[in-house]
């Protein structure tokens, strides 16, 4: 970790609290300051959905993959984290599969080795947790847990927009961002379809055109599902 870069990814982070944000697009640039400020590959946010976890945001098509097969075998870090409101981590293949057999293969096949969570907590509330992955097999250090564990508070409160909220609003504003996430995935569908690319390189252009047109992601996925359908 590079503790001046960690710093400024933090700062920019929490900036966006200040001002009305797009969940999914602060979310994104978010966990693009979490592989920039802690050194990591990929990461990840689920979110508590009624009683069950659901992917709300990731740094790529890899990292969405890893938080969806936990969702599937029910188990991993996040799923975890969420569980015991406690953040942990784990490295190696031996610890990995000792502790989460059926991810620890997903995620080893996929080339990362080391994997920190950090429970997503409001008002006491556990509603969701966030993974970060490095390809590398180290552990996380003190400090890096502790930055780790702010990016997570960040997360939380850029999902509620507040940190005083009911527990009723608290399940709107989660299913809002939520139905956000469903509109990024299927113009990532869309786009794929349309160039002939591969999912990760969907989101990347996805992305890309909503800063050019200087939209927030949920918007630009909407009117690409929007011209997409005019067009059939």
């Amino acid at each position: 970790m590079e503790p001046a870069r960690a710093a400024q990814a933090l700062a920019e982070a929490s900036s966006s609290m200040t001002r009305p944000h797009d969940v999914v697009g602060a979310l994104g640039d978010l966990l693009q300051g979490c592989l920039s400020g802690l050194a990591v590959d990929a990461a990840g946010i689920l979110v508590d959905a009624g009683g069950h976890l659901e992917l709300l945001a990731s740094s790529s098509h890899e990292a969405a993959e890893l938080e969806t097969h936990q969702l599937h075998v029910d188990e991993g870090p996040c799923v975890e984290a969420h569980a015991t409101a406690t953040s942990l981590q784990a490295h190696g293949e031996r610890e990995l599969r000792a502790r989460w057999p059926q991810f620890a293969s997903t995620m080893l096949r996929s080339g990362f080795h080391s994997v920190h969570a950090a429970p997503l907590v409001l008002q006491g509330q556990g509603i969701g947790a966030m993974g970060i992955f490095r390809r590398a097999d180290e552990p996380f250090g003190t400090e890096e847990d502790a930055v780790a564990q702010a990016f997570a508070d960040i997360a939380s409160m850029l999902i509620l927009h507040t940190n005083d909220v009911g527990s009723d609003e608290m399940s709107e504003r989660l299913r809002r961002a939520l139905d956000g996430r469903v509109l990024v995935e299927q113009a990532k569908g869309v786009l794929a379809d349309q160039r002939d690319v591969e999912m990760a390189e969907a989101y990347r252009l996805l992305v890309e055109g909503a800063r050019e047109r200087r939209l927030d992601v949920t918007t630009w996925a909407s009117e690409v599902i929007d011209g997409a359908q005019r067009a059939r």
